[in-house]
């Protein structure tokens, strides 16, 4: 099992940047609220006031295991998938239950060096805005 807290205020570099943000290529990684909690914050040092929250997939999605390709794995210097930490982006809503998280474009993070990219996986587009959390069944 990876510690993800090996990477807390860690500076991540994502080469190609992040759909829709080209000039964001540094981000430092942190815990978000609760230091035990789920929540990271992924903050762009290079565009003031841009920042993501990203949460580890395994303990919301413990059957997601994103296939990473062979040239991204090159290109981020991965031997195997011990050396890779791999994070969501959370998209906040107005209540907790309508967070949502992109399982389509994972954020993969090589351990040793920090060189990080957001990866385009193969699936159907509704991975994009999967919920994070299930609503409560009604109680009558």
């Amino acid at each position: 099992m990876i510690d993800p807290t090996v990477l807390d205020q860690a500076e991540l570099y994502l080469d190609a940047g992040l759909p829709g943000f080209p000039g964001a290529h540094r981000f430092r990684l942190g815990t978000w609220g609760d230091t035990d909690g789920p929540f990271w914050l992924l903050d762009c040092l290079d565009t003031p006031d841009l920042a993501f929250v990203v949460v580890r997939p395994e303990p919301f999605f413990p059957g997601y295991a994103p296939e990473i390709d062979r040239a991204t794995a090159d290109r981020l210097g991965l031997a195997g998938a011990e050396d890779a930490i791999v994070f969501v982006i959370v998209t906040l809503g107005p209540t907790p239950y309508d967070a949502t998280v992109n399982l389509l474009g994972p954020l993969v993070v090589n351990l040793r060096s920090r060189l990080a990219a957001q990866v385009v996986l193969e699936g159907d587009s509704a991975m994009v805005r999967t919920p994070l959390a299930s609503r409560p069944a009604a109680s009558n």
